[in-house]
């Protein structure tokens, strides 16, 4: 067993229920490199064919999306269209969700099977050169698994060819604007109370990920502000932001900003919106502010 494996295993079982981002954290190694240590036990290194990957979504069911960055986590159920590549990005919508993702930022991708009470948890997991998780793609109880096997077996990753060591990439962050207040819960119930349609999106380097719609449920727990609704979850932990900015463009809306530096989620009114939902909208929005 390598010293990190163990490590990892030490830190579990002082830590129950530890989430692989945090245990990455602790041991201050990138998540990449904590499956690396799991290889032929429930994790495969693939190929990092973003073109093969995309081309194959349309015929995957229906999937979980997962996004996130330092402060926000955006989970989709989706069942992808043909997506469209332009100027080295593949973009895709339907109803509901956009999808982009920058297929320059992926080096390394995985295939990951956990256990779960409700059985296997299969998963594609691509992350950056510095081994810094950007998408997962969960093949669930609506997925078409028989398609998702076929997809692991189009980027199995040849054995004869050596895997690129993890490096840390520049990422230039532009600063964040000046701190506005913003009652980020009382904005989510203001939402959910009045069925505005709204368009939630959270990003990383490498993907944006946005859910279109109303929304239901909303749920604080410690440090988290939660959206738990049927087939779409947001998770942001306020404590990892910096700055809160409302933005009162032609496309009003509060932007999410974190505290390394760069954009945690972004929450405007949905293009679908009636008039009467848009000037509703406003009032929310200045409210939260005031608040």
């Amino acid at each position: 067993m390598s010293e990190l494996k163990q490590r990892w295993q030490t830190l579990r079982e002082a830590q129950s229920g530890l989430r692989i981002r945090d245990a990455a954290a602790q041991l201050g190694v990138s998540e990449a490199a904590l499956l690396e240590t799991r290889i032929g036990e429930g994790v495969a290194r693939l190929a990092a064919r973003t073109d093969r990957l995309c081309a194959a979504l349309p015929h995957l069911g229906t999937v979980m999306s997962l996004v996130r960055n330092e402060a926000a986590v955006h989970e989709k159920d989706i069942a992808f269209d043909v997506g469209v590549e332009q100027e080295g990005r593949f973009h895709f919508e339907g109803e509901g969700f956009a999808l982009s993702l920058l297929s320059s930022s992926v080096a390394h991708a995985f295939h990951v099977e956990d256990t779960s009470p409700k059985g296997a948890l299969r998963s594609i997991q691509l992350f950056d050169a510095a081994g810094t998780a950007l998408w997962k793609i969960y093949a669930r109880d609506k997925a078409d698994h028989a398609a998702f096997a076929r997809l692991l077996a189009e980027l199995a990753w040849p054995d004869d060819v050596r895997a690129m060591p993890f490096a840390r990439p520049a990422i230039t962050r532009s600063p964040a604007p000046a701190h506005q207040p913003v009652d980020l819960q009382a904005l989510l119930e203001a939402i959910a109370a009045n069925a505005i349609p709204i368009m939630l999106e959270v990003a990383n380097h490498g993907v944006r990920q946005s859910h279109r719609g109303p929304l239901i449920r909303i749920a604080r727990m410690g440090p988290w502000l939660n959206v738990l609704d049927p087939g779409f979850d947001w998770h942001l932990n306020q404590s990892g932001l910096a700055t809160v900015w409302l933005d009162r463009g032609d496309n009003a809306g509060v932007i999410l900003h974190l505290a390394g530096g760069g954009e945690a989620a972004r929450l405007t009114v949905s293009p679908e919106a009636t008039a009467q939902q848009r000037g509703t909208w406003s009032g929310i929005l200045e409210k939260a502010v005031a608040a």
